[in-house]
């Protein structure tokens, strides 16, 4: 026992007492940070969209177009408004969204808004987001005369000066249809412009087809709203009356997924950390002094232990910033938005983050003793490589399977496919919310454990004859005819 605790402890501390375990400890919040900013700071940054409209018919609608677009950019900037301003006081909110229904354009309303809430000027992102499109005059009247500047030969005039042409709509008689729409444009992924008017230009149609039978606007306006009420019950809950289902509610299946993925991930890096670290040992001739001094069984068990410690560390800092955050966070939110706070308050489950951290621990030690029984057999990283590639793939499966079925968690196959041992921990623990049988659970986690004291046990074998330099890559490709034998 004490060398398997000299062991773990060395392989602790030579990954916890280096400045590069502790950057990357703090990186995890940066890169949070950092990715919930990069939407802003790619929508804030994104050109501002000139765009034609040319009316083939002369009945007005291009007229029609522009108002509906300049009509759902100003719903788009007061929904923003409103989102934002959920954290001030009801009089401030109040006053935000007068303030922005009196203004001339969205870009106003939103600074008008942000002042009232005691802020100097909209986010840029958020202005952005809802004012980067702008229709300008025509330069020309046919698709064809419009080519230099569609293909940025020419610029076009614009508040800002001479500007690139984003796009064309040009609106038809279609031959089959009421209206034809196509759109010009050299960018061939965003057609945001020419969707937001094919929708404006529908309601139009339909509102004339209902005029021409003689409703009145006023009917019109009332058949507009005539939408069914849809509620969300689960009856398995015991309440009076009937209990709708909220976001709370469906907080644990989308939390288990995540789980299932960052158990994917610790996984695969800290296996990955053994494979590495005994490679440079054999490398360095530190296997030779461990095998002096130490049996085969406790030199891999020492190194299981020790790694998943850094681990167990990684995790209580990060458990223990969150829950501070989310405990003060949570009294702070309580007061201004209960809603959000009941939806962050159902991501506290026990019972989850306990079958997670089993779970880990289980998946840990069967991919750990697989990549380092392959580490034993090679001396270079691109030996390494070699063995690797089919438990990638195999490791891989089970994200591919989580990726498809995020919202068939009760699919046949994915139940069949959690009684593959080394995909259990990642497949069972997405589906746990959707309560799966008691045998099921106990049978997989049986067969699990089983393979898991199966795979240590050959896993020793392999690293016995891997460290004694009495198997390498080549035999593998031997015992497989990959490579030449004899």
């Amino acid at each position: 026992m004490r060398a398997i605790y000299l062991i773990a402890r060395r392989e602790y501390l030579s990954y916890v007492a280096t400045w590069g375990f502790w950057l990357s400890l703090l990186s995890v919040p940066v890169f949070l940070v950092v990715g919930a900013a990069i939407p802003v700071l790619v929508e804030s940054s994104q050109p501002t969209r000139y765009y034609v409209v040319i009316d083939e018919t002369g009945e007005g609608y291009d007229a029609l177009v522009q108002a509906g677009v300049e009509r759902e950019r100003r719903e788009r900037a007061r929904a923003a408004l409103e989102a934002m301003a959920m954290t001030r006081p009801e009089a401030a909110r109040t006053q935000a969204l007068e303030r922005f229904d009196e203004a001339a354009t969205p870009e106003a309303g939103l600074d008008a808004g942000f002042e009232a809430l005691g802020m100097e000027a909209a986010p840029a992102g958020l202005a952005a987001g809802s004012g980067n499109r702008m229709r300008v005059e025509p330069p020309a009247t046919t698709p064809e005369a419009l080519r230099p500047w569609l293909t940025g030969e020419r610029a076009v005039s614009t508040p800002e000066g001479e500007r690139p042409l984003f796009g064309a709509l040009v609106i038809r008689r279609g031959s089959e249809t009421p209206l034809s729409l196509t759109w010009y444009s050299t960018n061939l992924t965003d057609n945001a412009i020419a969707q937001d008017a094919r929708r404006v230009l529908e309601d139009e149609l339909q509102e004339e087809l209902l005029r021409s039978e003689g409703l009145s606007e006023a009917r019109i306006a009332a058949l507009d709203q005539l939408q069914p009420e849809m509620r969300s019950v689960d009856p398995s809950v015991e309440a009076e009356g009937e209990r709708e289902v909220t976001g709370a509610d469906r907080v644990p299946f989308v939390l288990s997924i995540a789980l299932a993925f960052i158990l994917w991930a610790s996984v695969f890096s800290v296996a990955n950390m053994l494979l590495t670290s005994l490679i440079e040992e054999k490398g360095g001739k530190i296997i030779e002094v461990l095998l002096s001094t130490a049996r085969f069984h406790e030199i891999l068990i020492g190194k299981l232990a020790g790694v998943a410690c850094v681990s167990f560390t990684l995790f209580a800092v990060w458990g223990v910033v969150g829950s501070v955050v989310a405990t003060a966070g949570g009294t702070a939110l309580a007061s201004f938005d209960p809603e959000m706070a009941e939806l962050l308050s159902g991501i506290v489950k026990p019972g989850l983050f306990a079958a997670a951290l089993c779970y880990f621990i289980v998946g840990y030690l069967m991919f750990g003793a697989i990549f380092l029984a392959l580490g034993s057999l090679c001396e270079t990283l691109q030996d390494a490589q070699s063995l690797m590639s089919p438990i990638i793939l195999v490791l891989m499966a089970p994200l591919i399977i989580l990726s498809f079925a995020m919202q068939s968690m009760d699919s046949a196959f994915v139940a069949m496919a959690s009684w593959v041992p080394l995909w259990t921990p990642f497949l069972m623990m997405a589906r746990l919310p959707t309560e799966p049988p008691l045998w099921e659970i106990a049978g997989t986690t049986l067969l699990m454990l089983a393979t898991m004291v199966g795979v240590l046990w050959g896993a020793t074998a392999v690293f016995r004859q891997g460290a004694l330099s009495q198997a390498n890559v080549d035999s593998v490709k031997r015992w497989f005819r990959l490579g030449k034998t004899g």
